[in-house]
C-alpha cells in the first residue's frame, strides 16, 4: 500500500509535476537501481540512503534498500547505535547473508526475506553482514560454471535476481543496493540483477578512470552472462528470472568537497532565496567540465535512453551535516538543529529533491522505449 507523503518534513511540496512522475512510476513494477563505483570514497552511501529518505517520506513510495556492502555502512547509519550493538551481538543475524547463504550448501534461495523498517527514513531495509565477504569465492568459481552454461553456476549468480523477484511480490516501488567500491564477485551478482545502475562520483582523477572501468567491465559481464544463458539447458526459464542483457546506466551525480576560501551566492530554484556557499578549487572545477565527454565516451552504449541527461544532480559540500545527519541517524532532511544547520538543512531538501526529481524523469523516459 502506498505511503502517505509528508512533504511538511521538507517544506518543500510536490509540484505537479512531481506528483504526475511518481504516479505513473508507482504504476509500473517494482523499479530496481544500484549505486556503484569501484572507487570509494564518492559519497555513494549517504546518496543511497537521502534519496531513499526522499523518495519514501516525500514522494510516498514503498522503498526497500538492500545492504550489500560487508562493510555494513549503510546499516549503521540507518539503524541507532543500540540497534546496531544488539543486530551485530547475536550469532547469526537475519541480514544479506542469510539470503546468500544456503547457496553454499546447495540448498537453493532462502524463502523469506529479512526485512526491517527503518522509521526515521521511511523505508525498509535488508541489513549488511561482514560475512557476505566470505561468499566472495563462491560467487566467483560459479561464475566460471555459469560462463559456461553450468545451472548451479547460474542460479548462483541470479541470487539478487531471485531476491528481486520476491520484492516485487511484495509489490516495492523501488529497491535500491548499495554496494562496495569493487569489481568483484559479490558486486557482479548484484549488477547483473538490475536493471538500472547510477554512478555517484567525486570530482578528481580517479573517478575518470572509474568510468573507464565501470563502462568496460559491465559490457563484458553481460555478454559473458548472455552466452552462458544460451548454452544452458532451460535459457527460456532463466531469461524469465533474471533481467540478463538489460542493465542499463540510468545517470551520474557529482560530489565536491574540496573548496578554498571565499563565497559564491546560490540562488535556491524553488524558493529563489540566495545562500551563500564555499568556492570549490578551480583544478576540481576543471576536472568536472570534461565528466559529461568521458561519460558518453565510456557509458553511452549502457545508456537506459538516448533522450535522458545522465547528469542526476551535483551534490555541493554541505559542512557538518551529512556527519551530523549519521550521528544522529536520520536524513540530512531531517537532521535536528538550529544556526547554521538551519540553512545547510534548506540545501540538502533542495538538492535531494532536484535529484530525485531527475531520477525519476531517466526511470521514466526508460520506461517508454520499453
Amino acid at each position: 500500500m502506498a505511503r502517505k507523503s509528508r512533504s511538511k518534513n521538507t517544506n518543500i511540496e510536490l509540484t505537479e509535476h512531481d506528483n504526475l512522475l511518481i504516479s505513473q512510476i508507482k504504476n509500473l513494477k517494482t523499479q530496481t537501481t544500484c549505486f556503484f563505483n569501484n572507487k570509494g570514497g564518492v559519497g555513494k552511501t549517504t546518496l543511497v540512503t537521502n534519496l531513499g529518505a526522499e523518495l519514501s517520506i516525500n514522494f510516498g513510495a514503498k522503498v526497500l534498500i538492500v545492504d550489500a556492502d560487508p562493510q555494513c555502512n549503510l546499516t549503521q547509519y540507518v539503524l541507532s547505535d543500540e540497534e546496531t550493538q544488539d543486530l551485530y551481538g547475536q550469532e547469526n543475524p537475519d541480514s544479506i547473508y542469510t539470503v546468500i547463504r544456503p547457496l553454499s550448501f546447495g540448498k537453493g534461495y532462502e524463502s523469506d526475506l529479512p526485512i526491517r523498517h527503518v522509521e526515521n527514513f521511511g523505508f525498509d531495509i535488508i541489513v549488511g553482514d561482514p560475512r557476505l565477504a566470505l561468499q566472495e569465492d563462491l560467487l566467483a568459481g560459479d561464475w566460471r560454471d555459469a560462463k559456461g552454461g553450468g545451472m548451479r553456476g547460474i542460479r548462483t549468480t541470479f541470487v539478487f535476481a531471485e531476491l528481486i523477484k520476491k520484492a516485487r511480490e511484495l509489490n516495492y516501488d523501488f529497491v535500491f543496493f548499495d554496494m562496495g567500491p569493487s569489481l568483484g564477485a559479490i558486486n557482479r551478482a548484484v549488477l547483473l540483477a538490475m536493471e538500472f545502475f547510477v554512478v555517484p562520483m567525486s570530482i578528481d582523477v580517479f573517478s575518470l578512470w572509474a568510468i573507464k572501468n565501470i563502462g568496460s567491465t559491465v559490457s563484458i559481464w553481460k555478454k559473458e552472462l548472455d552466452t552462458g544463458i544460451r548454452l544452458s539447458e532451460e535459457p527460456s526459464e532463466l531469461s524469465q528470472l533474471s533481467p540478463q542483457g538489460k542493465l542499463k546506466f540510468l545517470g551520474y551525480v557529482t560530489q565536491q568537497h574540496k573548496e578554498r576560501s571565499g563565497y559564491d551566492t546560490i540562488q535556491l530554484e524553488n524558493t529563489g532565496e540566495e545562500i551563500k556557499s564555499k568556492r570549490r578549487v578551480k583544478a576540481y572545477e576543471d576536472i568536472g567540465e570534461v565528466f559529461p565527454s568521458k561519460v558518453t565516451e565510456h557509458l553511452s552504449k549502457l545508456y537506459a535512453s538516448k533522450d535522458m541527461n545522465p547528469h542526476l544532480g551535483d551534490i555541493r559540500h554541505l559542512g557538518s551535516l551529512a556527519p551530523k545527519s549519521q550521528s544522529q541517524h536520520v536524513p540530512m532532511i531531517s537532521v535536528s538543529g538550529t544556526g547554521n544547520y538551519t540553512r545547510l538543512r534548506k540545501s540538502a531538501r533542495e538538492l535531494y529533491r532536484d535529484i530525485a526529481r531527475r531520477y525519476l524523469e531517466n526511470i521514466q523516459i526508460a520506461n517508454s522505449e520499453k
